[in-house]
């Protein structure tokens, strides 16, 4: 891929991978949220040359595209390879599950505290990262039915999907003790964001605005750790 390609990953957004929550109404006391395991995440890599491109498919046995430009900031150059049938679309293409594994509380988990009466979430989070692009410049390497080899400028739609590490984000806030005599079900607000936004893909403003809407009116306050 040549360094025209313009490939450089742009956010997209924060994946959830792993969510708990807690919250009371009775207190005043000390409460702890934790995390120990959270999910993995998949990262892929697909390359397409249309059926418009110049290329005779029919006379090609096997082809390798090597991308060799800062691919996604690295600098590494990859190679894939493909066997190409007679017209259509060609499409190539890899995937990887990244684990993030199990986490040891005690030594990589993630412990929040927090004042009752009040509630709060914990998430373990990624930050995803895409590239897009529908004409990306490559060298594709053929060897054609006669033997010999040939090389040819030509363009690939490109589509990828990484993450970040795995890292910890919570939201904690306090309930008036007014608003918790006249409703005890306020942690049960808390405990429905967190499920409404545990397979979440996209700004954390979001979850935040859902989190606040559980304290508005006077219910309470709320802060972010």
């Amino acid at each position: 891929m040549d360094k025209e390609g313009n490939l450089e990953p742009q956010y997209t957004g924060t994946e959830i991978i792993g969510s708990q929550s807690s919250g009371s109404c009775y207190g005043p006391a000390s409460h702890e949220i934790s995390i120990t395991q959270v999910n993995s995440v998949e990262e892929s890599i697909s390359l397409e040359v249309s059926k418009e491109n110049e290329v005779n498919w029919g006379l090609t046995t096997s082809v390798d595209v090597t991308a060799s430009a800062m691919f996604l900031g690295t600098g590494v150059e990859i190679t894939m390879g493909v066997s190409i049938g007679a017209g259509g679309a060609v499409t190539m293409g890899s995937s990887e599950t990244k684990e993030t594994t199990s986490i040891n509380e005690k030594e990589h988990g993630q412990v929040t505290e927090f004042a009752v009466p009040g509630a709060g979430i914990l998430f373990g989070i990624v930050d995803r990262y895409e590239i897009d692009q529908s004409a990306v410049p490559v060298k594709m390497h053929m060897i054609c039915p006669d033997g010999h080899n040939e090389t040819v400028d030509s363009t690939m739609a490109l589509k990828q999907v990484s993450f970040g590490a795995a890292h910890f984000w919570s939201l904690t806030g306090q309930f008036t003790k007014d608003a918790c005599r006249k409703n005890r079900d306020l942690p049960q607000c808390v405990e429905n964001v967190r499920k409404n936004f545990a397979n979440f893909v996209g700004q954390r403003a979001a979850i935040e605005d859902a989190f606040e809407k559980c304290f508005a009116d006077g219910k309470g306050d709320f802060k972010r750790v």
